[in-house]
């Protein structure tokens, strides 16, 4: 059996069995198969044989123009029938003194055909496990990496939740807070109103009956208590709201801006005839309170009640704003 097929039986393609043979100058099985070791992971290994490569795996003899068989390493003594045997052997082992051999490379016999099959078998097994290996390595790195990267993702979402979650909770403290203060106000608005309306129902009064506010909120029956001024003042005090009083010729408002945008705009307090008209007041808010919206209305907190545009043209004392009242501008 020729060595070509000897390598095609132990496994080798017929392309890489070709090029070892003439890698070697067909020196025989045991070269083929040092160079089939040595060039096994080669990128060109299963390219087509060029003519140039063919052309180039000369003889020995012809390429050192001598008798010589072989060349030996001097380091350790083994024998190569090629020189590219010979540069891997140096590439290998590190030996770099080589000499011309008239010897020729014994070839081998079957039982050293089989025991180097066996060797080239195991190292092209351990090689391949090792990529294996590392192949399996990179994988398991690589799906690390990944679990990684997933759980940042995750930790980053669930941050983010939180911030989401808090600035929530923030907005709505706040929110909780400023209808506090809204609500405050409105109650010190309306205390106010009342104050100021027993306090001119007294002086009215005192007005008629010829004695001072002072007297009037002093005097009564005999036995009876308090008067009409005191009377007015301890109902404001108890929680009972007072009644406005539809007479006298004047209506003195209290007009107090309470708008969501952050503008500051001044309150007005302005006395008005008891015969104007709401239109008017409207257009003195306008004139008067500067940066009031270009759209807003009025309307009076206690009792609770919304004035539209129909109400603009009835008078202060038909809607009850007669002698005071106190109303709040919005949006």
């Amino acid at each position: 059996m020729s060595d070509k097929a000897t390598l095609i039986e132990f496994g080798f393609t017929e392309l890489r069995a070709e090029k070892a043979l003439r890698a070697t100058s067909n020196s025989g099985l045991q070269q083929a198969l040092d160079w089939l070791e040595a060039h096994s992971n080669d990128a060109d290994i299963d390219d087509p044989i060029s003519e140039s490569s063919a052309s180039s795996s000369a003889p020995l003899s012809a390429a050192t123009g001598s008798a010589a068989e072989s060349l030996q390493c001097t380091d350790c003594g083994k024998q190569f029938a090629t020189p590219e045997l010979a540069q891997y052997h140096a590439t290998k082992s590190g030996h770099a003194n080589f000499a011309e051999s008239t010897e020729a490379v014994k070839p081998l016999s079957e039982a050293e055909k089989q025991e180097k099959l066996q060797e080239v078998q195991r190292k092209i097994a351990a090689k391949r496990a090792q990529r294996e290996e590392e192949a399996r390595a990179e994988q398991k790195q690589g799906e690390l990496i990944r679990r990684k990267a997933g759980q940042d993702m995750t930790e980053a979402v669930e941050r983010m939740k939180e911030e989401e979650v808090r600035r929530a909770l923030a907005k709505q403290k706040r929110e909780k807070e400023d209808d506090k203060r809204a609500e405050a106000r409105i109650k010190q608005m309306i205390l106010q109103d009342k104050k100021d309306r027993a306090m001119r129902v007294a002086k009215e009064k005192a007005e008629r009956d010829g004695t001072s506010a002072h007297e009037e909120a002093g005097k009564g029956p005999a036995g009876a208590g308090a008067g009409a001024a005191a009377a007015a003042v301890s109902l404001l005090d108890a929680g009972v709201p007072t009644v406005s009083v539809a007479k006298g010729s004047s209506a003195r408002l209290q007009i107090r801006p309470m708008l969501q945008s952050d503008k500051d705009v001044r309150p007005l307090t302005k006395t008005f005839a008891a015969e104007q008209t709401l239109g008017e007041v409207v257009d003195a808010v306008r004139k008067e309170m500067e940066g009031v919206p270009k759209h807003f209305k009025l309307s009076m907190a206690f009792p609770r009640k919304d004035f539209s545009s129909h109400d603009e043209k009835k008078t202060l004392r038909e809607l009850g704003l007669a002698p005071s009242a106190a109303l709040i501008l919005t949006e």
